[in-house]
């Protein structure tokens, strides 16, 4: 589920969903739940103001795990560790949040005052710096074929993650050239989802 953080002076103030791109959820004391969350940023001068982006999610081995413990207490269990993370972060009783096995990966920066770094990897670099918890295998290229290279080598591993995608997206670096770019509607023109074919399996009927 795609949520945003916001910190002031470096204290976290609020999370949200995504929702439509302009209005989501107050999720703020679900969100508090995550142990990969953090609550104050590491930097002594932090932004006066920053909304850092990302995504929350159920480990595979963590919605086995849950389902099992649901099944034994005689509880329904979940379809799908998408919409188990979603559900969870949707809950009205932040006890409740607290008890899935929830983390996060964070990927980018939104709004900001009184911070400028000139590329998407200095802002990964940053993330990583104040505790959040970014992907190990962000990575930069030089050029298309090695950008493409790189998809293909996420698609032959998917199935070896503790965590489910259905994608990757690759994003032009120099953030200068972000705002040269521009966004149509709420599609920006300097990042791009590389979407794999679905998973299929045969089954007896």
């Amino acid at each position: 589920l795609a949520v945003t953080l916001t910190y002031a002076h470096g204290v976290l103030v609020r999370g949200a969903t995504r929702g439509d791109g302009r209005v989501g959820e107050d999720v703020t004391q679900n969100l508090r739940t995550i142990g990969s969350v953090p609550l104050r940023l590491k930097t002594p001068s932090p932004p006066q103001l920053i909304e850092v982006r990302g995504e929350a999610y159920l480990p595979i081995a963590a919605f086995k795990a849950l389902n099992e413990r649901r099944a034994e207490n005689e509880e329904p269990t979940f379809a799908n560790p998408r919409n188990s993370a979603a559900g969870s972060i949707r809950q009205l009783d932040p006890k409740l949040a607290a008890e899935r096995p929830l983390s996060t990966w964070i990927y980018g920066i939104g709004a900001v005052e009184g911070l400028d770094l000139p590329t998407h990897m200095d802002e990964v670099g940053w993330l990583e710096e104040q505790g959040f918890k970014v992907n190990p295998d962000t990575a930069h290229h030089k050029g298309v074929e090695e950008a493409v290279e790189r998809c293909h080598w996420w698609e032959e591993r998917r199935e070896t993650l503790d965590y489910e995608i259905d994608g990757v997206v690759v994003k032009v670096d120099e953030k200068a050239l972000w705002r040269e770019l521009g966004v149509v509607g709420r599609e920006p023109r300097w990042a791009i989802a590389w979407k794999f074919p679905p998973t299929t399996a045969t089954t007896t009927m």
